[in-house]
């Protein structure tokens, strides 16, 4: 037996409906119609989907069957299951069907007025359809959500990272990057690792924690030292020792607080040296020279720049470090070593102050004659940590020294390689807007002077105008004096 033929409700076909076009009541939430149509779409499209063929027989039928209403939980399967095709987007709601029929003059006259008298209160069952669907817009794009949520979480770290690296920037100028030529000359600071730095600043806290140690310290610190306030009689019993063992010597200065005095001792070792230079160019001087017993010199500076408000207090160490440890160099070649100079790590001033009984000690300097195990233990310490990174020297004024005081005549020059570092700055956004600008300013700076120039020329015209008719009024008063005299002798 052949199968009926599917029954077709004429009214709801799409031929029906392009014939009859209906206006539905427009909303924001109202759904789209099967084939993709708006129901608020502007007059072409209506024209133009006149000419579209449109599907007869089971195509008719089964859109007359998607496009009726039926239960919600069938209407959100359909939709789910047809919009992966991207034919049929959402079905058509119950007011497309219950809205008044127009034709398409009227239409096209109701435009011409006002939106807002067109647009009627949304029905609960259009409300009910946006709220499907919005479910089946979430169920479509599904597998897209995780990939736009990336993409805002790297737009929004992008925004930070811009953010942070234009803080401090003024407005309307952005941050470049030139190239400098840096001296091979100059010495820096020396860059110490954070751990290894670390480790140091303990070992010279244990080592002044000594008895020894807080004896020079009252000693050499004197009156500076809160411990002379607080107690008094171990500072009583730290002079009566030294004047048992050392009789009638004067015990030498073993450790060294404060820029000035640090700098002066420094100075002071350079000029000994300097003029150790000298005397050693004759024998007998030199063996004289030998014979005196030369005063402690510096050998290990401490200084705590990263806690110092203005480092700039401190900027002239390394080279004046690097200048004593040429002048050794060219004095005791075979000496090993010289002044270090090692820079402690953050938040080290208050523990060195601490230690040594002091208010602040943004610089700390042990001499030569610091007790050897101890000065020996920092030492080891120090080149264990950070190998010869905190010994500043300077070749090029090495082998200056050497050249003066040798009779060599062919010394190697060792001199760092010339290289280019990068100075932080900032420049206008628009380098043709900012030039231009200053184009305009010149103008008007010129314009501006000479409107004053004119100004004042004529100013000045204008006085010498008056000075003239002055004249010309005095020569006038004259001749009348002289006219009226004439008169009264005839």
């Amino acid at each position: 037996m052949p199968p009926k033929k599917a029954t077709v409700d004429k009214g709801t076909t799409i031929r029906a409906a392009s014939r009859n076009k209906q206006r539905p009541a427009h909303h924001p939430s109202s759904s789209a119609s099967p084939f993709g149509s708006s129901s608020a779409s502007s007059l072409a499209s209506s024209l133009s989907s006149l000419f579209v063929p449109q599907p007869h027989g089971k195509d008719a039928a089964l859109a007359s069957l998607l496009g009726s209403s039926s239960k919600l939980t069938s209407n959100l399967g359909q939709a789910a299951g047809l919009a992966a095709f991207g034919s049929f987007t959402q079905p058509q709601s119950h007011a497309t069907s219950a809205s008044v029929q127009t034709s398409l003059d009227d239409r096209q006259k109701g435009k011409k007025k006002d939106v807002s008298t067109r647009v009627p209160a949304p029905s609960v069952d259009t409300v009910t359809k946006h709220d499907i669907a919005g479910q089946q817009e979430a169920t479509a794009s599904g597998s897209k959500q995780p990939d736009a949520h990336v993409k805002n979480d790297r737009v929004q770290k992008h925004s930070k990272g811009a953010v942070a690296a234009t803080s401090g920037v003024p407005p309307n100028r952005k941050p470049v990057f030139r190239p400098v030529l840096a001296s091979s000359t100059a010495v820096s600071w020396p860059e110490m690792p954070v751990a290894g730095s670390k480790v140091v600043l303990h070992t010279l806290l244990e080592v002044l924690a000594k008895a020894d140690v807080q004896a020079a310290l009252y000693r050499d610190l004197g009156r500076r030292s809160r411990a002379g306030s607080s107690k008094p009689g171990e500072g009583a019993r730290g002079e009566d020792m030294d004047i048992e063992n050392g009789a009638d010597k004067v015990a030498h200065v073993q450790v060294l607080a404060g820029i000035n005095s640090i700098t002066r001792a420094i100075e002071d070792d350079i000029a000994r040296d300097l003029a150790r230079i000298q005397t050693n160019t004759s024998e007998a001087k030199g063996k004289q020279a030998q014979t005196e017993a030369a005063p402690p010199s510096v050998r290990i500076v401490f200084v705590c720049r990263h806690d110092l408000p203005s480092p700039s207090l401190v900027s002239h160490l390394p080279m004046l470090v690097a200048a004593r440890n040429a002048v050794l160099h060219a004095s005791q070649p075979d000496l090993h070593g010289g002044v270090l100079l090692f820079p402690l790590p953050s938040a080290s001033e208050p523990l060195l102050a601490q230690a040594l009984n002091l208010r602040r000690t943004s610089i700390f300097a042990l001499t030569t004659a610091f007790p050897p195990h101890h000065l020996d233990h920092l030492l080891s310490a120090i080149q264990r940590e950070t190998c010869s990174t905190c010994l500043p020297r300077a070749a090029w004024l090495e082998t200056a020294i050497l050249s003066s005081t040798s009779s060599q005549t062919n010394l190697n020059l060792l001199q760092r390689p010339t290289s280019i570092k990068l100075l932080r700055t900032t420049q206008p956004t628009d380098l043709n807007a900012c030039k231009a600008a200053k184009r305009t300013r010149r103008k008007e700076r010129s314009v501006r002077w000479k409107r004053k120039k004119m100004a004042a020329l004529q100013q000045v015209k204008g006085l010498e105008r008056e000075l003239k008719m002055e004249e010309r009024k005095r020569r006038a008063s004259r001749r009348v004096g002289a006219t009226s005299q004439k008169e009264a002798r005839a």
